[in-house]
């Protein structure tokens, strides 16, 4: 009897990495599941379940799990690809209100906190021979500020220490979770210019791989993992 396919769960799967990641799995024999604010086409880019859910309230994420569950069965990679932000003026950070911090945190940490431990509860019930991968979709700013981007820069740096310490923690059980950081070759970062493509590409190598890399996984296009802790 052949073993059912596993499946990817993204949440946040917006137009270009989220829908890259899903081709990319979807190849690879993954079933599919995202979601997003607004409704999707069923079967486009791969994907065979897609949920509306709105990631600034964290209890949507129980929620999405339980659908994808019952669906297509226990996801053994998830994708945490979402993000939201108030930009404020460059030479006025603190201008930035708690009102606007508290929401976006939601979205950029708060739910990140509630599918890791969703995927963790399911990875627990999977064989040794799963994936069982978390992915968060990060960027510089958890080592550099810049300067309109604090709100942001806030929330990708405390899921930086939530996945740090989800690697620590889980690593004797062989579960992975990876902050995953496109940069340029010479390593700065590749701000709107990043390829879904090659997103694509190194998450699935990322869910693949036998032994797990740093947790800080910073990547080039066409490259894959490159070191620029050093």
């Amino acid at each position: 009897m052949a073993s059912p396919a596993p499946v990817l769960l993204i949440l946040g799967g917006g137009a270009n990495v989220g829908s890259s990641v899903a081709r990319a799995f979807a190849a690879k024999g993954y079933k599919v599941a995202s979601t997003s604010r607004t409704a999707r086409e069923q079967g486009k880019d791969g994907i065979d379940l897609h949920i509306r859910s709105d990631l600034s309230d964290p209890n949507s994420v129980t929620q999405s799990f339980q659908r994808v569950v019952q669906a297509l069965g226990p996801p053994s990679v998830v994708v945490y690809n979402a993000a939201a932000m108030k930009a404020n003026p460059p030479d006025d950070p603190l201008s930035l209100t708690v009102e606007d911090l508290n929401h976006d945190f939601q979205v950029n940490t708060s739910s990140v906190l509630a599918a890791a431990h969703e995927a963790r509860v399911l990875f627990d019930t999977l064989p040794s021979t799963a994936s069982r991968t978390f992915i968060y979709t990060g960027n510089i700013l958890n080592k550099v500020p810049i300067g309109p981007l604090l709100d942001l820069g806030i929330g990708k740096s405390a899921t930086a220490h939530l996945i740090a310490s989800a690697s620590e923690a889980y690593a004797n059980k062989g579960y992975k979770f990876y902050y995953a950081d496109e940069r340029k070759a010479d390593g700065s970062p590749a701000y709107a210019a990043i390829s879904g493509q090659a997103h694509g590409e190194f998450y699935t190598q990322l869910a693949e791989g036998k032994t797990q890399i740093p947790w800080l996984a910073t990547f080039v296009a066409g490259t894959g993992y490159v070191d620029f802790s050093k």
